[in-house]
């Protein structure tokens, strides 16, 4: 009897213990997990931003090569200029040279064609007998300023004006006659005109300012 009772008593024990413990068990599973740690991201370098301070430097110098380009460009356009000058004043030199030498010829060589011309004309005039003076005849005033002088021209044209050959030619009503070799650059077309100074008749020619030769007239 006492084994009996010893026995439930046993299995009642065991009974609550193994309940207890399944209770306890039921207890953690309800509990809630405590939720994984996180480990702490790395975080990425950060990219340093230009300093505001660096910024105003870098204008700066992207300025200051602005301006030395500028300036680089100013001087060469400087230096071509001077060298475009010095050329040209170096070419006008040589041209008023030129021009001087050419004058001073003319000057020079201009008295002995004015006495080997007056010289021709005087003894055409002793020949002709009806000219005065070997200056040929004399054309009125009215008539030489209506139809003589700068204000008119015209263009040679050599032949006839009895017998005088291609040395004579005809403008405003009278023969001329030319006693000096003609000009070798002078053209029959160019402009010429008739002009009166010292008591004889000269001809010139637009295009060559400076020369002239002698003329008289013969009828």
């Amino acid at each position: 009897m006492k084994l009996l009772i010893t026995t439930t008593a046993l299995s009642l024990l065991l009974g609550t213990s193994a309940f207890a413990m399944q209770s306890q068990d039921d207890k953690d599973k309800d509990k809630p997990k405590p939720a994984p740690k996180e480990e702490p991201r790395k975080e990425e370098p950060r990219k340093e931003e230009p300093r505001k301070q660096d910024q105003p430097d870098r204008e700066r110098d992207r300025s200051q090569q602005d301006r030395d380009r500028q300036d680089r460009d100013r001087a060469q356009q400087q230096d071509r200029d001077r060298q475009n000058q010095d050329r040209n004043r170096a070419q006008q030199d040589r041209d008023r040279t030129q021009q001087q030498d050419r004058t001073r010829d003319q000057d020079r060589n201009q008295p002995q064609r004015d006495d080997r011309n007056r010289v021709q004309s005087q003894e055409r005039g002793q020949r002709s007998g009806g000219q005065s003076a070997g200056h040929g005849r004399r054309i009125p005033d009215d008539r030489f300023r209506s139809s003589f002088g700068r204000e008119h021209s015209f263009h040679v044209q050599l032949g006839g004006g009895g017998g005088g050959g291609d040395q004579r030619f005809q403008y405003g009503g009278y023969w001329f006659e030319y006693t000096d070799a003609w000009p070798g650059d002078w053209g029959y077309d160019d402009d010429f005109y008739i002009d009166y100074i010292d008591d004889d008749y000269y001809l010139y020619n637009r295009r060559h300012p400076g020369m002239r030769i002698l003329v008289i007239v013969v009828e």
